[in-house]
């Protein structure tokens, strides 16, 4: 067996740029739950392309992603993803199920080509002291 044997079963890796500070609109592109490999701990992945940003390192057309994860709290993580979900589809958080948001993350997508503006900022952990990225999302018409 040669060394590039199985090359044609994968797909290239892509390196996720995420969300940094800044006010952005933003196209979804997709949006994917699971468990991660090493530590089967739960996530919730939204991929955008940005229209428009004031961040410098984010031109129009590039790629960066949204990515939730349950760490020590699955609350903040359940919270987070309902949130955006209501957003994303205008509809109340009380509509957001556990069967919606298998379905927006699954096989039919129907969240892609939404606009969303995306108004991102450092918060710092009261605890800790360390600085982490928050963002709030606001569906735009069409």
């Amino acid at each position: 067996m040669g060394m590039f044997a199985g090359i044609s079963e994968v797909e290239v890796r892509q390196k996720n740029r995420y969300v940094e500070p800044g006010n952005y609109i933003v196209e979804i592109t997709a949006v994917k739950s699971g468990r991660a490999q090493q530590s089967e701990k739960p996530y919730f992945v939204v991929e955008f392309e940005v229209e428009e940003s004031d961040n410098p390192e984010f031109d129009p057309g590039a790629a960066i992603c949204w990515m939730k994860m349950v760490h020590q709290y699955k609350k903040y993580f359940l919270e987070d993803v309902k949130g955006f979900v209501a957003t994303a589809l205008g509809v109340s958080a009380e509509e957001v199920t556990e069967e919606v948001c298998e379905y927006v993350s699954g096989e039919d997508q129907p969240l892609v080509g939404k606009r969303l503006s995306l108004r991102a900022y450092l918060e710092t952990n009261q605890k800790s002291g360390k600085s982490f990225c928050e963002s709030e999302f606001r569906l735009l018409s069409d």
